[in-house]
């Protein structure tokens, strides 16, 4: 069974994989900022974008950094949450 997974994981679609990490970056938790922050970032970098996006998820990426290096970080502010709203919008 672990090699038909292994197998599975190299022949799954592109088109495939883009639909579940689009599907996971939705369900993250806006609460933890830092997890969040460190979450996002990581599945955002493996998705396939265009330039827009790639635009899109550097203007986040710039937001996100204060929440990534503090100790204690709290919820996302709200002008953060609209530029992620704004770049999961343009992955659909």
């Amino acid at each position: 069974m672990g090699i038909l997974a292994a197998i599975k994981k190299f022949f799954v679609p592109k088109q495939s994989k883009q639909k579940t990490i689009i599907k996971e970056l939705k369900t993250l938790d806006y609460t933890n900022g830092k997890d969040f922050a460190y979450r996002f970032t990581v599945l955002a970098r493996e998705l396939e974008l265009t330039e827009r996006e790639k635009r899109l998820f550097d203007d986040v990426f710039d937001d996100l950094k204060q929440y990534k290096y503090k100790p204690n970080s709290a919820t996302l502010n709200n002008a953060t949450i609209a530029k992620i709203e704004v770049f999961m919008g343009a992955l659909d």
